[in-house]
């Protein structure tokens, strides 16, 4: 099994060779994209390629690779339409997005070198490039191969999100060999292999999430009644740091979500699915807030790209009455649970509502493996 990791780097470029090198991409882009809606939305990239390449060269001043890219890029777009079984009414449009740097073992249009980084602009190739990256890259360079670039500028500043691929043996054990995640928001996730549970809670996290939409709203009240540059500079440094922080929390918790079930020796994990959860659904306007701002699908991201280190699988499994349903008998009613507590009515099994629900999910994740 190939899993892919993307590290963004901040390069130490000249803008104006990046915009240059952008704007030649994007227009390249479109015209390939003319070129291929006047063919009937051709997505065959070999096709394509025989007619725009000589041209597409030509005109935009892009080395041989980057054209070839910018056409498979371009076939890609029509053949997602058609996978979609969308009709194009006209030819699909590119703005200023990422340039495609192809790099490899061969390196062609990215690389890394003893000196820094070689890239290809419009102005041939760039070599010797320093760049900011997190402590994780040496780890790739030296035990990951090299994949594919996407070269971009964000707020004037050049950025490069390059990918690193590698082979993970996938691991093969007992179909009981599950833990069960139960996501929440008074507790982020409680997680159980059957004998034993890890929770992880989460009363700090909505103090300060509360704390967050407490100081917007007040700063976005003062915007309303004298709109000064204090405010507006205020309110765009808190900006994103709510979302920050959140991402920070998930990457903690599902990180010691794959720690547990290393140590527990369970390769696979199940997790509600809940896509659903926020249709349907009639609540109080707290609930309703606390609903819209919690992030469990990133931390089920997070844990599915953790998980893929190790080669351990992650399941998605029907959410409907883990919360409700006793993990011992199967008895379900909406009187079992009380906030925290669960008692069923049944057979009088009584525990925490969280390790109740992450029960049922790891037994019916544990079906889930019986049936593949």
């Amino acid at each position: 099994m190939e899993i892919t990791r993307t590290l963004l780097l901040k390069l130490d470029l000249d803008l104006d060779v990046i915009q240059r090198t952008v704007q030649a991409w994007t227009d390249a882009c479109n015209y390939i994209s003319e070129v291929a809606f006047e063919n009937g939305c051709l997505s065959d990239a070999v096709h394509l390629h025989r007619l725009t390449y000589a041209e597409a060269r030509s005109l935009f001043g892009l080395s041989a690779q980057i054209t070839a890219s910018a056409i498979r890029h371009v076939a890609s777009k029509y053949a997602g339409l058609r996978t979609a079984k969308k009709t194009a009414k006209r030819a699909a449009s590119f703005g200023k997005g990422a340039v495609v740097l192809q790099g490899g073992s061969r390196g062609r249009d990215v690389s890394f070198t003893r000196s820094g980084l070689s890239i290809s602009t419009i102005d041939g190739r760039i070599k010797h490039i320093t760049y900011y990256s997190g402590p994780k890259l040496p780890e790739y360079l030296s035990e990951w191969n090299l994949g594919d670039g996407r070269l971009f500028i964000r707020d004037k500043k050049v950025f490069l999100a390059i990918s690193f691929k590698r082979e993970v043996e996938p691991i093969t054990k007992p179909n009981d060999a599950v833990i069960g995640v139960d996501r929440g928001i008074n507790n982020l996730a409680a997680a159980t292999d059957g004998q034993h549970a890890r929770f992880f809670g989460g009363g700090h996290v909505k103090h300060l999430r509360n704390r967050f939409t407490k100081n917007r709203t007040s700063l976005q009240q003062k915007k309303a009644q004298c709109n000064t540059r204090s405010i507006r500079r205020v309110l765009k440094r808190l900006s994103g740091r709510e979302a920050r922080f959140m991402r920070d929390v998930n990457h903690t918790v599902s990180k010691k979500i794959i720690e547990f079930a290393v140590q527990t020796g369970n390769p696979t994990i199940a997790v509600e699915e809940l896509k659903e959860i926020r249709n349907g659904k009639r609540l109080r306007k707290k609930q309703r807030t606390d609903m819209n701002r919690w992030a469990f699908y990133q931390l089920e991201e997070f844990i599915r790209y953790k998980a893929e280190d190790y080669g351990f699988d992650v399941l998605a499994v029907d959410a409907r009455n883990t919360s409700k349903g006793c993990s011992r008998c199967g008895f379900v009613n909406s009187s079992n649970r009380k906030r925290h507590d669960f008692t069923c009515g049944a057979c009088g099994y009584r525990l925490h509502s969280d390790l109740n629900a992450a029960r049922n999910i790891r037994l019916r994740g544990i079906l889930a493996r019986q049936e593949l």
